[in-house]
């Protein structure tokens, strides 16, 4: 009679359930969502899901992930008088991550401003196409590629950034972010400002024209018109990324989520058992 707590997080939700005999997993999720006392979901998008799959609407909240601010150092972006405007995807080299878009829309921004750069943290097999995308669009001493870097080096590397870029997108296998990059929560905390992709639970994490600025999917030239908002209007950087920050503290500390999850481990599931079980 112990509660049991079940945590999705996105490839569960997204990627697995589409493999193998579509009712072998039907099965195992309609068994995991009967024994569960609560089933957890980092934003509503993710929620949505698990119900379309079968759980139980009451059965399933939105938990926020949450991150150490005390370790995301904020700093307000200023348009740079000298030295590159960078921007700075960080991510793995998968479809679903939408790189090759993020690209394509910075290879006709950077056309205009001289001083642009695209440092890319991360890897996968797809670096090979993304390596050849580079090249064909000419953009070989704009972009820098940083393979993975160790957690406090990616930090590091987002101080000197001016705006953070994720492109995600469906992939052609239907596996999806599930929720939203954790990165985007720790580059607002910095105070960066954010130019990603409605996917996912994305606006959930990154609010459309308060934190930073959402496109459709797949959708370069929205993309690419975003951009180069940003740029033409560098006075909003501050708001931007002081809204961000502030964003962070009030929904996705690591402090305060931690707090809520006792709450739901304790005040919502243990409380109630105690009695049966002495």
């Amino acid at each position: 009679k112990i509660p049991m707590v079940v945590t999705f997080y996105g490839y569960d939700v997204s990627e697995l359930p589409r493999w193998g005999p579509l009712w072998r997993w039907r099965l195992w999720l309609k068994l995991l969502f009967l024994m569960a006392n609560r089933i957890l979901a980092e934003g509503p998008y993710m929620r949505q899901s698990l119900i379309r799959l079968g759980c139980p609407p009451h059965k399933v909240e939105v938990q926020h992930l949450g991150v150490d601010i005390e370790k995301l150092p904020f700093a307000v972006r200023q348009f740079p008088t000298d030295g590159p405007i960078r921007i700075l995807i960080a991510a793995s080299f998968r479809e679903k991550k939408g790189i090759q878009y993020g690209i394509a829309a910075f290879g006709r921004v950077a056309q205009k401003w001289n001083r642009l750069e695209l440092v890319i943290v991360g890897d996968g097999p797809l670096r090979p196409q993304i390596e050849r995308q580079i090249a064909q669009l000419g953009l070989g001493d704009k972009v820098r590629l940083m393979g993975y870097q160790p957690y406090e080096r990616l930090i590091a590397i987002a101080q000197e950034a001016h705006i953070v870029m994720a492109p995600s997108v469906t992939a052609s296998n239907g596996d999806t972010e599930g929720g939203a990059p954790v990165f985007l929560i720790e580059a607002q905390a910095m105070g960066l400002p954010i130019l990603a992709t409605h996917h996912a639970d994305i606006p959930e994490v990154v609010q459309d024209g308060k934190t930073g600025y959402l496109v459709p999917e797949r959708d370069i030239d929205a993309l690419a018109e975003r951009l180069e908002y940003l740029l033409d209007h560098p006075d909003l950087w501050p708001q931007l990324g002081t809204n961000g920050r502030q964003y962070v503290e009030r929904e996705f500390s690591l402090k305060q989520q931690t707090e809520r999850l006792e709450g739901i481990y304790y005040d919502e599931l243990l409380s109630s058992c105690e009695g049966t079980n002495g």
